[in-house]
């Protein structure tokens, strides 16, 4: 079983799958109306666990353009950072 707390998995994961996306349970599509009744799109967004899914960037389009990712893959923060480089506010 893979080791998901160890970040030398997450980055060799994300170094193998470089140009893909992955988002684990929902979309943004699937979660907008709940996002919409307890978050304001000025509040700090902190997205912990971040990956590399689209999730904060269909919410900074949608107009929540304060959102600080965390992740413990530096790689998938490198990667995420170079993809959103468009995104003012977009803090990784």
């Amino acid at each position: 079983m893979p080791n998901y707390g160890d970040p030398k998995y997450w980055d060799k994961r994300y170094e193998d799958h470089a140009g893909t996306t992955f988002d684990w349970l929902e979309t943004y599509a699937s979660m907008s109306g709940l996002l919409e009744q307890f978050i304001k799109k000025d509040d700090l967004i902190i997205n912990l666990g971040c990956g590399n899914g689209e999730l904060h960037e269909d919410m900074y389009d949608d107009g929540y353009t304060d959102i600080l990712n965390v992740d413990i893959s530096s790689v998938c923060i490198e990667q995420m950072e170079k993809r959103s480089k468009y995104r003012p506010g977009m803090l990784f």
